[in-house]
């Protein structure tokens, strides 16, 4: 009866916000290690859900290279980029990792790059403040466009 008389408020931000938080925390878990040698050829995506998400911290001390196109922010920071699809192009998202310690190798926008180095952590496991995933870049050497420029999600 006092549902009736009195309705709880709508839900808003406040109900948004944990939702997405506890989603995000329900993400973090053991990931499988990665293959021997360095570097390790990862897809941006794996690369970002290994950061963002991996318990056991799979890349920590661990050399990577990446491959994607180049797009930067206003102040200057520089990220490796990728469309991901699950279908079609119609239906892409985008996945990026920050490059920092390669400066003076910064390639203009769109120019298609393989980076190699490591993983720079950043903010607790499965929050905003650990997207997106940073590489502390050692090598960076422009490449031609791929032949198939998308990544597949699985």
């Amino acid at each position: 009866l006092a549902l009736l008389l009195f309705p709880p408020p709508a839900l808003g931000s406040y109900s948004a916000e944990r939702e997405a938080a506890q989603r995000a925390a329900q993400g973090v878990g053991r990931f499988p290690a990665l293959p021997a040698g360095n570097p390790v050829e990862l897809t941006l995506a794996e690369f970002g859900s290994r950061a963002i998400y991996d318990s056991g911290r799979s890349l920590a001390g661990r050399t990577v290279r990446l491959t994607g196109f180049v797009t930067r922010d206003a102040d200057g920071t520089w990220y490796v980029t990728r469309l991901l699809v699950a279908c079609c192009a119609a239906d892409a998202t985008t996945s990026k990792v920050e490059i920092r310690g390669a400066d003076a190798d910064a390639p203009p926008a769109d120019a298609w790059v393989t980076v190699t180095g490591t993983w720079h952590p950043e903010g607790e496991l499965g929050t905003d403040e650990a997207w997106p995933p940073v590489l502390d870049a050692t090598g960076v050497r422009r490449i031609g466009q791929p032949a198939n420029p998308y990544e597949v999600r699985r």
